[in-house]
C-alpha cells in the first residue's frame, strides 16, 4: 500500500492532512503541556497539532478525562440499534474479505460512542486491541476516554483521522484511526460512526477515503431499507420544516412531532385526538383544507396526506391556517376539546351533604357532559325549572350529570334517594320519603335525585309522580328507560324532561378529554399523564362499562403508573391489542398468532418471526398492518 496522497478524491472524502505529525514525543509533549498547565494557560493553537486534535483535547481537558482511566464502561450490546447493525455488517463482511491480507481492524459505533460491532483478523493487531479495550460493548465516547476516531467523530460530527499520539488515551497511541460519521438517511440525524484503525507505522492515507466510503455505503444500505412508512416520515419531516413561521403538526398513528411554531400544539392528547379525527376524514393522499381540532378550538388547517390510503401507512402533515384567537367550529362537528373547567367537576361529587358548591369568581361552570348537545339539553331544563329524567345504560354517568345540574342551580350538593334494589316496603319508604323531602321545599334549599327510578314498582308511581308535579325545588330522576316497565315510561313521559345520555362507545373521541378530567380529580400523589398510543387504545375499546369503566381505568393505570406516562403496557391487558379496525376471519387468526407467538418470545421480535416461519422485516410489516405493539 502506498504513501502517496490521491489527486482527486471524492466529494466528503477525508484525505491525509499534510500537517499530520509524524514526530510522536513531540505530540504527547504538547498534550502534557496542555494537561499540566491548563486551557487559560494555553493559547488557543498554541499546542502545535492540527486544529482538530486540539478542539478535542480541549473538551477532554474541560471535562476531566483522564489520560490513562483505570477501567473503560462496559455494557452488553445486546439486540440494540438493529437497523445501524444491519445496515453495516455486509458491507463491513465485503471489506473484511478484500483486506484479509492487511492488519486493518473496522468499528462501528452508535451514536454517543459505544462499539457495538467490530471487525479484525489479524491476531497480534486483535490482541493489541483488547488490551486497550477496543472491542464491542466498551465505551469509546470522547468524554470516556479520550481522543478517538469514534467518538471525537461523533463529537464533530465530521471525518477526523487520529494519528499514534494524538490519540488521548496512552494506550491508544500505537493507533492510528480514520473515522467517519454515519447518518440517517435525509434527516441529517447522527446515528453512529465508523473508523478503521490499525498500527501507527502501518497507516496509509487511503484509509482516510475508505473509511469515508464505508460510512457512505452504510448510509446507502440504510436508506435501502427504509420501509414506505420510515420514507412517508422523512417526507413529512421535510415538509414541516419549510415553514420557520406557520404552526405545521406532523402525525402518524405512533408519531408527532412539529416545526418550532407548531411544538405549543403538541400533546398526547391532541395526537390522540387529531389522528383519529384525521383517519375518520378518509382523506385521499393530496392537499386537502378543512378545520382540525385543538384545544383552543376549531382550527382551518392545510392537511397534506401522505402515504398509502390505509391508517397504519398514512401520515398527515397539519399546517394551521388563520388566526388562533378565531377558532371556527364545522357544522354537526363535536367538541372534541373543550375547555377544562378549572374547578374539577368531581369535586361536588366529593362534597359532604349540605356543603355549599364554591367555584372560582369568573370561571365557568363544569360541563354537565363531554357532549355539547347533551349538555344544553341538561342545562336547558335546569333553567326553566323542568323536572329532569337523566335517561342511560349503567356506567353512563346520569348520577354525576344530575347531582352537578342541580348543584349548579341551587348552589349546594343535592340530596339523593335511592330505589335500588329495595322491595316493596323499602321502595314504599324510599318514594314517602323523596316526597316528604319536595313538600318540605320551602325549608330545605336543597335539590334532590331520585336514583334507579326503574326499580320503583308502581303502586309507588303516582305517588312519585304527585310529589314531582308539586315540588317547590329542583328535581331530578335517573333511569334507565330500556330496563323499565311501561309505568314507569308513563311517569317519566308525564312529568319529566327526558335526557338521554350515549354510552362512551358512542364518543369514543371525548375519551381523551375525559381521561384529563378525570386525571384532574386524583390526588396530587397520583399524578400522571397517558401517552398518546395509550389514548389510541382507550378510544378504540368498546367500554361495556361506560364512563364508570373508563374511571375505574384511569384511576388503576394512574396508582399503578403514578408520576410517569402511562404507555400501552400500563393498560388492562384486555386493552393492549384493541385491533384498529374490524377484520376478516383469516386475518384476525393471524392476528392471534402473531400475538401469541409475541408473548411465547418474550416480546422479542426475531425469535417471535422464527416460531412463526417468517422474515423478521415481514413480521415488521405485518405488526404495523395490524397495529400490533410488540
Amino acid at each position: 500500500m502506498g504513501h502517496e496522497r490521491p489527486r482527486k478524491p471524492a466529494a466528503g472524502h477525508l484525505v491525509w492532512p499534510s500537517d499530520v505529525s509524524r514526530d510522536h514525543n513531540r505530540t504527547r509533549q504538547a498534550l502534557e503541556q496542555l494537561c499540566d498547565r491548563g486551557l487559560l494557560a494555553t493559547p488557543v493553537s498554541g499546542t502545535g497539532v492540527r486544529d482538530v486534535i486540539e478542539r478535542s483535547w480541549r473538551r477532554c481537558v474541560g471535562d476531566g478525562v483522564p489520560v490513562a482511566p483505570h477501567s473503560i464502561p462496559y455494557a452488553e450490546v445486546g439486540d440494540l440499534h438493529p437497523r445501524l447493525r444491519a445496515a453495516a455488517a455486509p458491507v463491513l463482511d465485503r471489506f473484511r474479505d478484500q483486506l484479509s491480507n492487511v492488519r486493518v481492524a473496522m468499528f462501528l459505533s452508535d451514536k454517543h460512542g459505544r462499539i457495538i460491532m467490530r471487525r479484525v483478523s489479524e491476531p497480534a493487531q486483535q490482541a493489541a486491541l483488547d488490551n486497550a479495550s477496543a472491542a464491542e460493548g466498551f465505551d469509546f465516547s470522547e468524554d470516556t476516554i479520550g481522543t478517538n476516531g469514534l467518538g471525537s467523530v461523533a463529537a464533530e460530527r465530521a471525518p477526523i483521522l487520529v494519528h499514534g499520539t494524538e490519540h488521548y488515551n496512552e494506550t491508544l497511541e500505537v493507533f492510528t484511526c480514520a473515522g467517519t460519521p454515519i447518518f440517517e438517511p435525509f434527516t441529517r440525524q447522527l446515528l453512529g460512526t465508523f473508523a478503521l484503525a490499525c498500527f501507527a507505522d502501518d497507516a496509509t492515507p487511503l484509509m482516510c477515503a475508505m473509511a469515508t466510503d464505508v460510512g457512505r455505503q452504510i448510509e446507502g444500505n440504510l436508506a435501502a431499507m427504509l420501509g414506505a412508512h420510515e420514507r412517508t416520515l422523512i417526507q413529512c419531516y421535510l415538509l414541516a420544516t419549510r415553514s420557520d413561521t406557520e404552526p405545521v403538526i406532523v402525525v402518524t398513528e405512533g408519531t408527532a412531532f412539529a416545526n418550532t411554531a407548531g411544538l405549543a400544539y403538541v400533546s398526547a392528547e391532541v395526537h390522540a385526538v387529531l389522528w383519529t379525527h384525521l383517519t375518520e376524514a378518509g382523506l385521499r393522499p393530496g392537499r386537502h383544507r378543512l378545520p382540525v381540532p385543538l384545544p383552543a378550538g376549531w382550527r382551518d388547517a392545510l392537511v397534506e396526506h401522505v402515504g398509502d390510503s390505509g391508517p397504519t401507512g398514512s401520515a398527515y402533515c397539519v399546517r394551521l391556517l388563520g388566526t388562533p384567537g378565531a377558532p371556527r367550529e364545522p357544522a354537526r362537528a363535536p367538541a372534541l376539546f373543550p375547555a377544562l373547567a378549572r374547578v374539577p367537576t368531581g369535586a361536588l361529587a366529593r362534597a359532604p351533604a349540605g356543603a355549599p358548591a364554591r367555584r372560582a369568581m369568573g370561571t365557568a361552570p363544569p360541563r354537565l357532559h363531554p357532549l355539547p348537545d347533551v349538555d344544553r339539553q341538561l342545562r336547558s331544563a335546569v333553567q326553566f325549572g323542568e323536572p329532569l329524567a337523566v335517561d342511560g345504560a349503567p356506567g353512563t354517568g346520569k348520577l354525576h350529570a344530575a347531582r352537578e345540574a342541580l348543584a349548579q342551580a341551587t348552589g349546594t350538593a343535592p340530596r339523593i334517594v335511592d330505589l335500588a334494589g329495595a322491595d316493596l316496603a323499602a321502595a314504599d319508604l324510599a318514594a314517602a320519603d323523596f316526597a316528604g323531602v319536595l313538600r318540605s321545599g320551602d325549608r330545605d334549599p336543597h335539590g334532590i335525585v331520585l336514583r334507579h327510578l326503574q326499580d320503583a314498582p308502581p303502586r309507588a308511581v303516582n305517588q312519585i309522580k304527585a310529589a314531582i308535579a308539586e315540588a317547590t325545588v329542583p328535581v331530578a330522576v335517573t333511569v334507565d328507560l330500556s330496563t323499565a316497565g311501561e309505568h314507569i315510561h308513563a311517569l317519566v313521559a308525564q312529568v319529566c324532561t327526558i335526557v338521554r345520555l350515549p354510552s362512551l362507545r358512542e364518543m369514543q373521541a371525548q375519551v381523551p378529554r375525559l381521561v384529563s378530567q378525570m386525571l384532574l380529580e386524583l390526588p396530587a400523589a397520583r399524578a400522571t399523564g397517558f401517552s398518546s398510543e395509550a389514548l389510541q387504545l382507550l378510544m378504540r375499546w368498546s367500554w361495556p362499562g361506560n364512563i364508570a369503566e373508563l374511571r375505574h381505568t384511569v384511576e388503576q393505570v394512574a396508582r399503578r403508573a403514578a408520576g410517569r406516562a402511562a404507555g400501552p403496557g400500563d393498560l388492562p391487558v384486555r386493552m393492549q391489542q384493541v385491533p384498529p379496525r374490524d377484520y376478516g376471519m383469516i386475518e384476525s387468526a393471524e392476528r392471534e398468532l402473531i400475538i401469541t407467538a409475541l408473548r411465547q418470545a418474550g416480546g422479542n421480535r426475531t425469535r417471535a418471526a422464527e416460531a412463526l416461519g417468517i422474515g423478521r422485516t415481514t413480521l415488521y410489516r405485518k405488526l404495523q398492518a395490524y397495529g400490533i405493539r410488540a
